[in-house]
């Protein structure tokens, strides 16, 4: 059973994320906000008790003394607040990893809140209602909900299949065989309207190298939205290269091609820019909603660095408020003066001191409650 605030606090912060969540961005704002959410999950979540309680000597008085929660946490011991709607679960190709990890997300209520707002403001500024733009056909190299009921990343597309811009919905991934490139081919052939692809960038270089010889022209106003990266399944490909390829071959600008930053742990997303407006490539930083902050963190002792260094990236992102709002990645970036992130990629084993020693700790300190939950492993 959720402790009374914790319900509370998830409608009002749906709300909050449905009006855009402008007031977040004042730091003290957002300092109340966090700490309202870190007692709410410290009085309902024991596990989260047990590890605050035993590393810090003090209560919190703003979200940077709320002592992130390494993200392997959610490899070893179920954390939420209530009964989860959903169980989310990585994809299980992090080098390293004995198990999957798991979102036990207690509101999915609050998930479409927390990214529907940003996903519209960067893959739909140009064809809203009133633009006169043409309504837009999805096509989806990433599998459809019912085909990955524990993907996260699923559920965002069938968010996204939904809006009112979007007047047909084509699948084309299949997640036994890959992506289906007839389909995508009989789709662009059957209409005139502008694209919108979702792809991971795994999908996106096998739909390119399945074309072979074949260039696919997407209709003017086509747009992709691609996220993630390759985890050691495809030769690495950088990011200009991939989006000049996608300008040969498909013909989209790299103007209309949007990097999604997310993780199943989270249920915020970060964009890199917006569609039809986006710079060069290699220019780009990541933007999160109001409702998350970001910092970089020395990878030997977790110290904060400044903007311009790159680090391990700690999140905090209230939409995480039935979880665990600050998080520890394992992934490598640095902050901007302005507020953006630049993404650097996943933080090799031996740069993971710090991470690896919070994890230590997560791990010591809820032991018991780990057993009680989850059993011996």
């Amino acid at each position: 059973m959720a402790e009374p605030d914790c319900v509370e606090l998830t409608r009002e912060l749906a709300a909050l994320f449905r009006a855009g969540g402008e007031r977040l961005r004042d730091d003290d704002e957002f300092d109340r906000m966090a700490l309202r959410v870190h007692a709410a999950q410290r009085t309902a979540n024991p596990t989260l008790r047990r590890y605050w309680d035993g590393v810090a000597s003090s209560e919190p008085s703003s979200w940077l003394e709320i002592l992130p929660v390494p993200v392997s946490a959610f490899r070893d011991v179920p954390i939420v607040s209530g009964a989860a709607e959903v169980v989310f679960r990585t994809s299980g190709t992090t080098a390293g990893a004995s198990r999957r990890g798991e979102h036990h997300v207690a509101s999915v209520d609050l998930y479409l809140a927390a990214a529907r707002g940003n996903y519209r403001r960067h893959l739909f500024a140009d064809c809203g209602p009133g633009s006169g733009a043409p309504r837009l056909a999805l096509v989806s190299l990433i599998p459809r909900p019912d085909d990955a009921l524990d993907s996260s990343l699923s559920a965002m597309a069938g968010f996204i299949a939904r809006e009112p811009e979007v007047a047909q919905t084509t699948w084309a991934f299949n997640p036994e065989s890959g992506v289906d490139v007839h389909s995508v081919v009989r789709a662009v052939g059957a209409t005139t309207a502008p694209i919108l692809l979702l792809t991971t960038a795994f999908a996106l270089v096998q739909l390119l190298d399945g074309l072979g010889a074949v260039r696919l022209s997407l209709p003017a106003g086509s747009r992709i939205m691609e996220t993630g990266g390759f985890k050691g399944r495809v030769a690495e490909v950088d990011r200009a290269t991939l989006y000049r390829r996608v300008g040969e071959r498909l013909g989209v600008p790299q103007s209309h091609v949007i990097n999604e930053y997310g993780m199943t742990e989270m249920l915020s997303q970060a964009y890199d820019g917006v569609a039809g407006r986006a710079g060069a490539a290699v220019e780009r930083e990541h933007r999160f909603p109001p409702w998350v902050r970001t910092r970089a963190l020395h990878p030997a002792d977790l110290s904060p660095l400044p903007s311009g260094e790159p680090g391990l990236l700690a999140h905090c992102d209230l939409a995480n408020a039935r979880s665990v709002c600050h998080i520890l990645t394992e992934d490598l970036g640095s902050t901007t003066r302005s507020g953006g992130v630049r993404l650097l990629g996943r933080a090799p084993g031996a740069s993971l001191r710090g991470c690896s020693l919070t994890a230590e700790s997560f791990l010591r300190l809820t032991r018991v409650s780990a057993l009680s939950v989850d059993g011996p492993r």
